[in-house]
Formats: structure tokens, C-alpha cells, sequence
């Protein structure tokens, strides 16, 4: 992404897993105007898909009644994803960790982690219409842009 500019990308499904393809499609766009490297943008797709599916999943607990908006908004200088559902709200310091012991063998857990491995900032709040907001900053290098 060329340093200074900048472009926003917005979009609201319902809390079905289906709509994951939707989202796909939607990272897609974004991550090919940002014109990002490969990794980079693999690795922002993941995270972006893991934090719908929690919003889906664990906030609307998959009532598609209820949805999830995402946008993607880049700078040049970093990129922030923001992901509301309307769930209820949770603490994400309670959120167990997937690398305990206990937790090891259990099927799902990880994408809190996978997200904060790669992004820069992580940040739960309350939504702007109640439920959960899921703010995630990434910082492009500057002296290499994606």
C-alpha cells in the first residue's frame, strides 16, 4: 500500500456460517487494493475470518437474526479491521488459553490467539449498538511498503 492513501471497505452479514464466503470475497477486494504482499495478506484474511466466526459463533451465537459488520480501512501506514456483532459482551482477559494443558486438545479456542500473533493491537470493546467490538491494527512497514 502506497504510504498516504487510503480506503475504507464495509460489509454486514447475518450470523450464518455461509456467509463466510461472503466475508472471503470481501477481504479479497480489500487486501487487492491495499495491494499487500501475499503473506501479509494471507495472514490479515485469517485474522479477519477468525474474528467473524467468533462474532458469529460466540457473540450472535449463530442467529441469523443478528449480524456482523466488518471494515477494513487502510492508511498506508497500518491497517484496522473492526468486527461488531450483537452478542452479549465478554472480558477477553477470561478468555482460556489455548496453549494450557487442559485446553491442548479441545477443537477451538485458538482464534484469539492466532489473531494477537499477528496483529498489532487487539482490542475488545463494547459495540456502537451494544454487543462486542473487535478492533485489530496492523502496522505496514514503512521503509517497505506492502
Amino acid at each position: 500500500m502506497v504510504p498516504g492513501n487510503t480506503a475504507a471497505f464495509e460489509l454486514t452479514v447475518s450470523s450464518c456460517i455461509e456467509e463466510l464466503t461472503t466475508v472471503h470475497d470481501f477481504v479479497g477486494k480489500a487486501v487487492a487494493a491495499f495491494d499487500l504482499e501475499e503473506e501479509l495478506a494471507h495472514w490479515l484474511e485469517l485474522s479477519v475470518n477468525e474474528g467473524a466466526i467468533n462474532a458469529m459463533r460466540h457473540g450472535n451465537g449463530l442467529d441469523p437474526s443478528k449480524t456482523v459488520f466488518l471494515r477494513i480501512s487502510g492508511t498506508g501506514q497500518a491497517i484496522e479491521i473492526i468486527v461488531e456483532d450483537q452478542g452479549p459482551g465478554f472480558d477477553l482477559a477470561e478468555v482460556p488459553d489455548p496453549r494450557d494443558a487442559e485446553n491442548l486438545l479441545k477443537p477451538g479456542g485458538r482464534g484469539i490467539l492466532i489473531i494477537r500473533s499477528f496483529m498489532d493491537t487487539v482490542e475488545i470493546t463494547g459495540g456502537e449498538n451494544g454487543g462486542n467490538r473487535l478492533r485489530m491494527v496492523k502496522q505496514l512497514d514503512a521503509e517497505h511498503p506492502e
